[in-house]
């Protein structure tokens, strides 16, 4: 099976990570704690709170991505996961913001070597946030 290629577009890519690295830190400093999110309507809504606030700084810079629904659902499986339903120790280094962001920030440096498990999440959210640039063509056009 003859491999595919990937045009990846860097300034697409820092306007991604910028993004999900503001998620991240709505989601982290607006968490009250794990007993207040609790269940899962008030973790949705934790959730799409912040998400609608990135979206909303965004859309003050002409982007948008708040009708990308897939993207609205990739980052919450990934939270809901990886941050409200896992234990979280105060303690453990693997649990810190800045051990998130690094993950994140490893994701989208395109310029130093990956392995095929970093790259394929890149290449899964590079498409799923070009979504938003497709529905909005002009998103990255110099006015």
């Amino acid at each position: 099976m003859p491999s595919q290629k990937y045009i990846i577009v860097k300034d697409r890519v820092e306007i991604y990570k910028d993004f999900t690295i503001n998620l991240l830190y709505y989601i982290v400093d607006y968490y009250l704690d794990k007993k207040t999110l609790s269940n899962d309507v008030d973790i949705k809504n934790h959730y799409n709170w912040c998400f609608n606030k990135v979206c909303d700084e965004f859309k003050r810079e002409n982007i948008e991505f708040i009708g990308n629904d897939k993207l609205k659902k990739y980052f919450y499986n990934f939270y809901y996961h990886q941050f409200y339903k896992r234990e979280i120790h105060a303690n453990s280094e693997e649990f810190t913001l800045f051990s998130y962001e690094k993950f994140w920030r490893n994701i989208f440096e395109i310029d130093k070597q990956k392995n095929k498990n970093v790259i394929n999440t890149l290449i899964e959210l590079y498409n799923i946030y070009d979504i938003s640039i497709n529905r909005n063509k002009n998103i990255l056009e110099i006015v």
